[in-house]
Order: structure tokens, then sequence, then C-alpha cells
């Protein structure tokens, strides 16, 4: 019986590059979510602190996915805002993860809600395949780890 990474890994490779940044929107979310939870325990627990580590690392790359996903040509000046962006949280995300501070990743999930928002309305305008971001070309991919 198919587990539920197969159904995952079917549904990804199904997708619409379009429901591709939504997957990748949320599979950062998650991970912020799990940091955020993590961050929340007091205490030295080493297990603690690697789960903190881990998520972290997992949004980040998530979110350089969805840098590297982003078609410049096409995309003009809104593109390169979303790289500014994202490259943002991204050392926000470092510094957050070095620091072991909460605000931080609380501030780049509401970020990536609201864009995540933003990028769901237009969908649901556009054509179901239409394609307006390069899909995830990466062999490692991020919505399969961490």
């Amino acid at each position: 019986m198919p587990g539920t990474e197969d159904y995952r890994r079917t549904h990804v490779m199904t997708a619409s590059p379009m429901e591709l940044i939504l997957m990748l929107y949320d599979e950062a979310i998650r991970s912020l979510t799990t940091a955020e939870k993590a961050l929340a325990v007091t205490g030295d627990d080493p297990g603690r602190f690697e789960a903190i580590n881990n998520a972290l690392l997992h949004a980040q790359d998530v979110i350089t996915e969805l840098s590297v996903s982003l078609d410049m040509e096409r995309g003009g000046e809104i593109a390169v805002n979303l790289q500014r962006l994202y490259d943002f949280m991204v050392h926000h995300l470092a510094e957050a993860n070095a620091k072991k501070a909460l605000q931080p990743v609380k501030d780049v999930r509401e970020m990536l809600n609201d864009l995540r928002e933003a990028w769901e309305q237009v969908t649901k305008k556009e054509l179901p395949r239409t394609e307006t971001a390069a899909p995830p070309q990466r062999k490692d991919n991020v919505l399969f780890s961490g």
C-alpha cells in the first residue's frame, strides 16, 4: 500500500509550477512553525537546539528554492523585489538561528503567510497550467527533506 511519502511525491510530480510554489511556501511555513515551537520551550536540551537548527536550515533551503525559481526576465520589478525579500528572510533566519531568537522566526513566517496568500490569489486567477515561475529544478528536492 502506498505511503504518505509516495502520495506526496506523486502530488509534487504532477503539480503545475504555480502549485509547486504554493507547496514551497507551505513547506517553509511548516518548518518555521516547528522552529517556533522548539524555541518557545525553555531549557538547554541539545535535542531542542538540533530541532531548531534543522527546522531553520530547512526553511532557508526552501526560501532559497523560491528565490532561484523566480523568472527574472518575465517577472521584472516584482521578481527583483521578491528576490530581495527572500534574501532578507534567509539572512534574518540565519541570525535567528545563531541567537536562538523567536521573534525573527515569527516575522519571517508572517511574511511568508502574506506572500502565500497573495500567490494563492494569483493562482486562482490564472489558468491551471500557466507558467509564471520556473518549476524548481534541483535534484535535492526540499519538499522531501527536513
